[in-house]
């Protein structure tokens, strides 16, 4: 207490000077029109940018919230498309318990490298949101990629921009598909192979995924075609897919579970046997 008192001894007339500051400026305000007009507009003004701040942090806090909100909801929409074609199927019989062969759990992208020959990509949901590797990602616009790698709280997605990308993709309009590869190019543009010449390929066919890895769901965009030739002597076409989903531009994704992967993957190893 003794500290406190010789410090206002010692700066008595400072804190004196401020006092009678202080005091003045609140006589001038009180009694006098004009001051007292300038003193009520100002703090207004003061008020009114003090809330606005106050606002816009608790709607910045809020945003995430609202945006994990929005990202739940585009994901069970998702969901319920994947499913529509089972749902059909058992429409007949309404008592039966509706089958999910898709669940679709939403993520967000975190890293994404572009300028390498193999290409990653990191979300911010892993293991304990039910991610696994070799789950499909996909966006609104397109597919992404496969997830390779997870922990608790992450996932490593093996890119559509990477040297050991292959996937299995199909012309929508005549049927054929092959593999959908990169070459380490142009990141919006990826090659269809093993289409055979006789095929019936246009400018503009829209390319989809075939369904027929457990990976990616039937019918999913990729892009469409971009530029196809037949070299000579060659029994394929060469043909330029532009992705529907810029690479260069990833935010939020989708990560797609196949509920019948294993019962798929278990019956398809029997094939050894008559080999």
């Amino acid at each position: 207490m003794l500290k406190y008192a010789q410090i206002i001894v010692k700066n008595g007339s400072f804190v004196l000077f401020i006092f009678l500051q202080t005091l003045c400026v609140i006589w001038v305000i009180r009694y006098n029109q004009p001051q007292h007009k300038i003193y009520l507009h100002s703090y207004q003004l003061f008020a009114n940018a003090f809330q606005s701040k106050v606002d816009g942090t608790i709607r910045y806090f809020s945003l995430k919230t609202r945006y994990d909100s929005i990202a739940h909801e585009n994901a069970w929409l998702l969901q319920k498309q994947l499913n529509a074609s089972v749902t059909q199927k058992n429409q007949q019989d309404s008592s039966a318990p509706q089958p999910i062969d898709f669940k679709v759990i939403p993520a967000t992208v975190i890293n994404n490298s572009l300028d390498r020959r193999n290409n990653m990509i990191t979300l911010d949901r892993g293991g304990r949101d039910g991610i696994s590797p070799g789950m499909g990602v996909i966006s609104s616009k397109g597919i992404v990629g496969v997830v390779t790698d997870t922990s608790h709280r992450y996932s490593l997605v093996l890119s559509l921009l990477h040297g050991n990308t292959s996937i299995s993709a199909r012309l929508k309009r005549c049927g054929f598909f092959g593999p959908l590869i990169w070459e380490g190019r142009d990141p919006a543009i990826m090659k269809l192979q093993a289409i055979q010449k006789y095929a019936d390929v246009r400018l503009g066919d829209t390319i989809v995924t075939s369904g027929y890895s457990v990976i990616f769901p039937k019918n999913l965009l990729i892009g469409t075609v971009a530029m196809y030739r037949v070299t000579q002597g060659s029994f394929t076409y060469e043909i330029d897919v532009k992705l529907s989903q810029p690479m260069t531009n990833l935010d939020q994704v989708y990560v797609i579970v196949n509920e019948n992967k294993v019962e798929k993957l278990e019956l398809e190893k029997q094939m050894s046997r008559y080999e």
